[in-house]
């Protein structure tokens, strides 16, 4: 249990050093084959937070994909690339939605232009001897989330709120500190996305048995009917978003197609065998984690770049219910010039 602690511990250190995308390696140099089209000459700037989640980012970026379609693009470790994008100083960042529809709202400087991935794969962890048999029993207890306008977090208060007129009480972690809250009985659940998901269900007690389950999460049966409880995120609910610079996808419309048709030609890579050993040692390059826990959760992120359009419109309807925006913008969230390519 100490080791896994541990691997909480060097990725919440070490996140925001990890890979720093400037460099790279002999399939992707500019010294590649003459056969290789020439780039644009103009870097495509992604402003990145090391997560499993962006995993076809660096795949396309380690398997040539964008230089292939003479792309020049630079990777840049940032916690904060949805400002880094509406300020201009990077063009494209993968985010959770709820992150990005609030700037959208005030009318900021960034525009969706693809999915990264469906279902959202967070979901209420809880010690295995946790006594919660419906999600009425949550009520006002202290659960760890990464913010308040986490999707999981806004999707999972909205609908205890609407379906169960019940609430707890967020506390704000990120997920290692929400795995040692959880360890040392600070809070009684933590909501994570995998691979901490992945990492948690791992960890065994001294009698080998596991530490941790999940519940209202449709693979769980809490009240113990013989049936999976719904989850309480609804059927697949969207995840990351693709999101852009809307001055870099109105200057440079090709530059940002051709980045989104890589991207889903890595989709199609990882989709294929999301256990293959290249697809899991380029998620292991990126992001310090278990490697058993990488294995755990790859098949879980079903990559996309088509827009679950309504479910991210139904994000926005949240957080006018939270009161984080005044309007929900509808569809003037997603880049008009991607109608009819991913939405």
């Amino acid at each position: 249990m100490k080791k896994m602690l541990c691997s909480f511990l060097v990725l919440s250190v070490l996140a925001g050093s990890l890979w720093a995308s400037g460099k790279k390696d002999s399939a992707s140099s500019g010294s590649a084959a003459a056969s290789e089209p020439a780039l644009s000459g103009k870097k495509v700037i992604v402003a990145d937070a090391n997560s499993t989640h962006h995993l076809n980012l660096y795949v396309a970026y380690e398997k040539g994909l964008f230089t292939k379609r003479g792309l020049e693009v630079e990777i840049q470790q940032t916690s904060s690339g949805v400002a880094a994008v509406v300020g201009g100083e990077a063009d494209i960042v993968f985010n959770c939605p709820t992150g990005v529809i609030t700037p959208i709202a005030k009318g900021q400087n960034i525009t969706i232009i693809g999915q990264v991935k469906i279902p959202c794969t967070s979901v209420l962890v809880v010690p295995a001897d946790s006594p919660y048999k419906t999600p009425a029993d949550l009520k006002d207890l202290q659960i760890a989330g990464l913010s308040t306008t986490c999707c999981a977090v806004v999707i999972i208060r909205d609908a205890l709120q609407e379906q169960y007129n019940t609430e707890f009480e967020l506390v704000t972690l990120a997920p290692a500190a929400a795995i040692q809250a959880l360890e040392a009985g600070q809070v009684k659940g933590a909501i994570l996305e995998e691979p901490f998901v992945a990492l948690a269900l791992l960890q065994k007690d001294a009698n080998g048995e596991a530490t941790y389950k999940t519940l209202f999460d449709g693979t769980s049966d809490a009240d113990g009917d013989g049936n999976n409880d719904a989850n309480l995120a609804g059927v697949n609910p969207p995840c990351r978003t693709i999101n852009a610079n809307t001055s870099f996808v109105a200057s440079r419309e090709s530059d940002a197609k051709a980045f989104i048709e890589a991207i889903a030609e890595a989709d199609q890579l990882i989709l294929a065998n999301p256990v293959a050993p290249d697809i899991v040692d380029i998620a292991a390059k990126y992001v310090s984690v278990d490697r058993q826990a990488i294995i755990n959760s790859n098949p879980k992120l079903g990559f996309t770049t088509q827009l679950d359009t309504a479910g991210l419109i139904g994000y926005a309807d949240a957080l006018v219910k939270l009161g984080t925006i005044d309007r929900n913008p509808g569809e003037a969230l997603f880049a008009p010039q991607f109608k009819g390519i991913t939405w």
